[in-house]
């Protein structure tokens, strides 16, 4: 049987998590730049600014900042910071990540149900619980430095359990209340089978790289263990989000029912006509 506290071991683990957030890097920052139209169209002033696409914004910065202190504390090259404090900021940033991946289709469900106030105020309720599990995940976790390396040392496991098992449970009602909302509503076909396999695709990939993450916490192997799937389940829920918004902002050019005048009805103008021509020209 393997002895997952051997030292030995750790520091294997430790060297693995350290090429795996180097992996992560690659990926990401080439999908950050491969996907920053939205972010050139607000500079370039194509793109009018709404308040839903705070969340898109910030969630897809803040896991690029993560990742990107996560690399520079694993550098090879000396550096000099405090192990409690920077860890502090990376964890910060991936749960800002993950609730902002999550009030991504807060908002889009918040828009389909827009003459129900107690399920907005539901909803408003809900997100505010995500966050609260997720504010209370940061303030118990604690940090040491291994073999030179800072890494996570604890975390309070009904927190970490909570994170888990909230946002598979919020994500399942976000998509019964969004596929109940479109049923309720008129709308084209064509848009609503497109918000429907959004809302099912993101759910499959997030309850994918939740239990893993969750039957890593449960088995409680070492810490690194507990762990090494964290950033890797932040960054597939950023990007699965981040794809459902950018969808609707760029309809499908010749799709009629998927116009950006049908998409603007059901998530509060989002898809706006000035970027769409803009792109298009």
């Amino acid at each position: 049987m393997v002895n997952w506290n051997d030292p030995e071991l750790q520091e294997h683990l430790g060297i693995a998590s350290m090429n795996l957030v180097y992996v992560i890097l690659g990926l990401y920052g080439w999908e950050y730049i491969r996907s920053s139209e939205i972010e050139i169209a607000l500079l370039r002033r194509q793109l009018a600014f709404r308040w839903p696409l705070v969340s898109y914004i910030t969630g897809r910065f803040s896991f690029l900042l993560s990742v990107v202190l996560l690399a520079t504390q694993f550098s090879p090259f000396h550096t000099r910071f405090n192990c409690q404090g920077i860890n502090t900021v990376i964890m910060l940033a991936i749960n800002i990540a993950i609730g902002c991946s999550t009030t991504n289709l807060m908002i889009r469900t918040w828009m389909i149900w827009k003459t129900s106030y107690v399920l907005r105020l539901l909803l408003v309720l809900l997100s505010l619980g995500h966050w609260t599990v997720l504010t209370l995940f940061l303030t118990s976790a604690r940090t040491s430095t291994r073999s030179g390396v800072c890494m996570l040392e604890y975390v309070n496991p009904a927190y970490a359990d909570a994170i888990v098992m909230y946002g598979m449970a919020y994500d399942s009602l976000l998509l019964a209340f969004t596929i109940f909302g479109l049923w309720r509503m008129p709308s084209s076909s064509a848009l609503w089978r497109t918000l429907v396999k959004q809302g099912v695709m993101y759910l499959f990939i997030n309850l994918i790289a939740n239990v893993i993450l969750l039957v890593l916490n449960r088995l409680n192997l070492n810490p690194i263990m507990n762990g090494i799937f964290g950033t890797p389940a932040a960054c597939i829920c950023t990007l699965a989000s981040s794809q459902a918004v950018r969808s609707l902002l760029r309809p499908k050019p010749n799709d009629p029912d998927n116009s950006p005048s049908s998409c603007k009805e059901l998530t509060g103008q989002l898809v706006l006509p000035v970027f769409t021509s803009a792109s298009g020209a």
